[in-house]
């Protein structure tokens, strides 16, 4: 799925970025640009964030045990 129309930027690029370090939607769009020009796509871009932290948390948890 698109997040980013502007870059062309899909879902998967986005989680790539956030795998990578990203930590909130600026470092995200430091690293591909997403959300720097129009900027209808950084309430996805958020949400994609707090989604993987919410699954990183998780696993963590899952592996503490």
């Amino acid at each position: 799925m698109i997040v980013c129309s502007c870059h062309a930027l899909t879902h998967h690029h986005i989680e790539q970025e956030v795998a990578a370090g990203a930590r909130c939607t600026r470092e995200v769009s430091a690293a591909c640009r997403a959300g720097t020009d129009c900027g209808n796509c950084v309430r996805n871009i958020s949400a994609i964030i707090r989604q993987a932290r919410v699954r990183n948390e998780t696993i963590e948890l899952e592996t503490a045990v």
